[in-house]
């Protein structure tokens, strides 16, 4: 999935040289990557479980069409790879528990809106966006098994894997930030976002802050 990533970041990188570059807001498409600084948050589940979740990277891959100067439409893919520690209490004995360390990959698709304050170069804007979060826990929850493929180099190739508990739920963000169109249709982006994940075994709905610095490329 790093690969992939890096894949999708090298293509973005390559735009330029494909596209005539815009040098003002006027409509138009744009592409970007955004790094993402996610603060540590704990989370609390029914059964008096709670998951305590590290600050971590992440990277978003988007693309948007501007409307106006002020009005954008953007699509876009967050991936995390955070570190977490668990706490599991037991169901028939409540003073009995467990902890348990591990990391927790999410890939969530999007689509948002933006709106920006004012005309020109810099302004301000607020955002929006929708998604579905796919997550794996790396929580085991089968037995190990191995599979075997032939390898056109090696011949046949024997591995052991084990299937972990993934989730899929409603994502959604709010946030606010600032943006400054540079020349050679370049421009930097740089907000701060609050992001919700509709877990429905969580006590409520978790909440996480997000900072988000990127570069984008207009055309």
């Amino acid at each position: 999935m790093k690969a992939l990533i890096v894949s999708c970041l090298a293509a973005v990188a390559a735009v330029p040289l494909a596209t005539q570059a815009q040098q003002g807001r006027q409509p138009g498409w744009e592409f970007g990557a955004d790094v993402i600084y996610q603060t540590s948050s704990t989370v609390d589940f029914n059964g008096g479980s709670k998951i305590d979740f590290n600050d971590d990277w992440g990277l978003d891959l988007a693309f948007g069409y501007r409307f106006s100067e002020r009005l954008e439409l953007t699509f876009g893919l967050d991936w995390q790879d955070i570190d977490y520690d668990a706490d599991f209490v037991s169901a028939t004995v409540p003073a009995r528990g467990f902890r348990v360390s591990g990391s927790m990959e999410a890939f969530t698709p999007k689509v948002g809106l933006n709106f920006n304050f004012m005309q020109g170069p810099f302004t301000p804007y607020v955002t929006g966006s929708v998604g579905w979060s796919f997550i794996d826990t790396n929580i085991p929850n089968g037995r190990v098994q191995v599979g075997c493929w032939w390898d056109p180099w090696w011949g046949q190739v024997c591995t052991p894997y084990q299937s972990t508990k993934s989730v899929d739920d409603f994502a959604y963000d709010l946030g606010v930030g600032v943006r400054w169109d540079l020349n050679g249709g370049f421009t930097l982006r740089a907000a701060y976002e609050k992001h919700w994940f509709d877990l429905s075994k969580a006590s409520g709905t978790p909440d996480f802050d997000q900072f988000k610095v990127g570069l984008w490329f207009r055309y």
